[in-house]
């Protein structure tokens, strides 16, 4: 059995100081959209995906809409997570906005394909069912990028306790949560929806057999909800350490300025 990774009990250093140091300020993770051909310019990766409904409005709140939407990923990772393309390791579906800890392989564009196919399927159902048109995501979805397995398990902890969050479910009825990937790992629960998740090593790595990596993800789990973290890092270009951050949004502001044919002033 591998080393578990660590469940820091303190949050990741802000790296603001620093990236101004650089000459590059924090604005750059959030008020400017950067293509996702840039963003996640290497050919592996994992990201935390998530988008909302147009103008927050509850698409997603009644079940039925809830299992469509479910069931749009599952046919688009049939038709774009061949031979590991495109992996989801976690997701939780809310009421008016969607998460999930996704990896890819082989470049980002068969993951932008996949997004585009199951936004484009869960948006012309969910219009003919309601007899109407037009948006129903606000905007493109948002795909961070994690830096490693340890920030991995921080951001799937964090998607999965938003239906705690929120109070439609607590720690003890959160596994009875048909739309969220924790009662595959907290408690080995399959269904149609937890079929469609790879385990990520990190989680092999909690134990030498199932009930061992269940009981351990419970406890890591609980430790997690009692964590007072800045939530806003997991919604950032990159969730990572700080010196990782830098080194990576210096590199797209290198690329970004190449593209453009700018020249810092």
């Amino acid at each position: 059995m591998g080393t578990e990774p660590a469940l820091r009990l303190s949050p990741p250093l802000n790296p603001s100081y620093f990236l101004s140091k650089l000459g590059i300020e924090l604005a750059w993770n959030s008020s400017m959209r950067v293509p996702r051909s840039i963003q996640l310019y290497e050919a592996q990766g994992c990201v935390h995906q998530y988008w909302r409904c147009h103008n927050r409005e509850f698409y997603l709140q009644n079940d039925f809409m809830k299992a469509l939407y479910l069931n749009c990923v599952i046919e688009a990772l049939r038709s774009h997570g061949k031979n590991g393309c495109v992996k989801i390791h976690a997701y939780t579906c809310m009421d008016n906005h969607f998460h999930n800890v996704t990896s890819f392989d082989q470049g980002s564009q068969k993951f932008s394909a996949f997004l585009r196919q199951a936004h484009s399927l869960f948006g012309a159902r969910y219009n003919k069912i309601h007899k109407r048109s037009g948006k129903v995501a606000e905007g493109r979805p948002k795909t961070p990028l994690i830096e490693n397995s340890e920030h991995q398990m921080r951001v799937q902890f964090y998607v999965e306790a938003n239906s705690i969050r929120t109070g439609k479910y607590t720690e003890r009825t959160l596994r009875f949560n048909k739309y969220s990937s924790y009662r595959f790992y907290a408690y080995g629960i399959h269904d149609a929806f937890t079929n469609m998740l790879t385990t990520p090593d990190w989680y092999i790595e909690l134990g030498k057999n199932d009930r061992e990596r269940q009981h351990r993800y419970r406890t890591l789990f609980l430790e997690y909800l009692k964590l007072t973290l800045n939530r806003t890092e997991f919604f950032q270009l990159f969730i990572g350490s700080a010196i990782w951050k830098i080194r990576r949004i210096s590199k797209i502001v290198e690329m970004l300025m190449t593209q453009s044919d700018l020249k810092p002033g």
